[in-house]
């Protein structure tokens, strides 16, 4: 009786391991279809964020410090200090030139909601808060983004159903 058991658990163990992969894709699948970029500021989830960064949807900003950026960071995302935000507002002008959506991330979520709220006083559209690190379910690299801000900021395409 206990071997009966343990073979079904183990046959519905390997079933859902096998499941999951399937329900991941179909799930991003179907936010990006139910997904709408705005103008106003927004939060979005992480799986969203992760989708739309697939799609080449948006660009990816860490507002965290450079050594918290150095020791991992999204891939991709360019690191513009929350500190030091306004400085590079010059830089920044090409996002709201191109209304370019912007996902814009930290440790927690709390310095890049205040972020996303400065850039939108400063007249920057389509800015999305998609947390922080802490909560990140993907891989994080310490490689230094390599292609130029502009650059990145040209080729993003905005994901349309």
């Amino acid at each position: 009786m206990l071997t009966h058991l343990k073979k079904a658990l183990l046959a519905l163990s390997c079933g859902v391991l096998f499941m999951f992969p399937a329900f991941t894709a179909v799930a991003s699948d179907q936010l990006l279809t139910d997904f709408t970029y705005s103008a106003q500021p927004m939060d979005v989830s992480q799986n969203v964020a992760h989708a739309l960064m697939e799609k080449n949807g948006a660009v990816v900003i860490d507002v965290r410090t450079p050594e918290e950026y150095a020791a991992g960071h999204i891939e991709g995302a360019y690191n513009f200090p929350i500190e030091e935000l306004h400085k590079h507002y010059g830089e920044l002008a090409i996002l709201k030139e191109n209304n370019t959506p912007v996902l814009l991330y930290c440790r927690s979520g709390r310095r890049s909601g205040n972020a996303m709220m400065q850039l939108h006083k400063e007249g920057f559209s389509y800015l999305m808060n998609m947390g922080g690190v802490l909560t990140w379910e993907y891989d994080l690299t310490t490689d230094k983004t390599t292609k130029p801000f502009a650059e990145a900021v040209k080729a993003v395409t905005r994901y349309q159903p």
